[in-house]
């Protein structure tokens, strides 16, 4: 009974709406929602309603003539997307992500707005070529696992952005980080995309026990723009 209910439930939410034009600061994309994930559609309707990281779309929003946008931490690729759609500026997105769930989202996302930026499925950090564990929260709730919802574990490649840039011939002018206090691993590993004079934009997440990285980034000829503190973290925006 209950393969036959959950393959009833299946059928019938593809008749159901799964997709959403999300506009923002002049930037639109359409994004997509789906059923059953209730912090991806929380995220989405904060977005909608301008309460979501007010300061990142505007930065976004302002990305100028032939921008080289690497995302990294791209989740389900909203910032990519939306970025990406400032075609008349002929802007370049690169979205990177290790999540199995949001790359799923991803990829979705970027099949959906016509495939107008890309994105790479790697743990970006210091180096490249060495596997990577990741636990992730499967926002499943399955009792006979845990209590709440089920974590698991995989292991993924890790890549530098400096390695990546090479392989591309693509160097980044702005570069945004996300990456739940793993950010000084990615910044190790952009050396080289640091000192070139084409990056003048770092918008980052950083967590309070990665302090240093305000003189890391300093040393390199970066200063603070502006800064929102939050309670676990602050989004802090450094221009060259």
């Amino acid at each position: 009974m209950q393969l036959k209910l959950s393959h009833l439930a299946g059928r019938l939410s593809r008749h159901l709406p799964k997709h959403r034009m999300i506009r923002r600061d002049g930037l639109a994309a359409r994004l997509f929602v789906p059923w059953g994930c209730h912090y991806v559609a929380s995220d989405l309707q904060e977005l909608e309603q301008g309460r979501r990281e007010p300061e990142l779309y505007q930065w976004l929003s302002g990305l100028p003539q032939s921008a080289v946008l690497f995302d990294v931490g791209t989740s389900y690729g909203q910032e990519a997307a939306l970025a990406s759609s400032l075609q008349d500026r002929d802007v370049t997105v690169v979205g990177f992500d290790c999540g199995l769930l949001h790359a799923h989202f991803c990829a979705l996302n970027k099949r959906l707005n016509n495939d107008r930026f890309e994105f790479v499925f790697a743990a970006v950090g210091e180096t490249s070529g060495m596997p990577v564990p990741i636990t992730c929260n499967s926002d499943t709730h399955l009792p006979h696992l845990h209590r709440k919802n089920a974590p698991y574990s995989y292991e993924v490649p890790s890549l530098s952005l400096d390695d990546y840039a090479a392989s591309r011939g693509l160097v980044p002018t702005h570069l945004k980080i996300d990456v739940d206090g793993a950010e000084f691993g990615v910044l190790k590993g952009a050396e080289k995309i640091l000192e070139n004079a084409s990056l003048t934009d770092i918008f980052i997440e950083i967590d309070h026990e990665n302090d240093g990285i305000f003189g890391f980034l300093e040393a390199r000829g970066f200063s603070v723009s502006w800064r929102h503190d939050k309670p676990q973290n602050a989004d802090v925006l450094f221009t060259r």
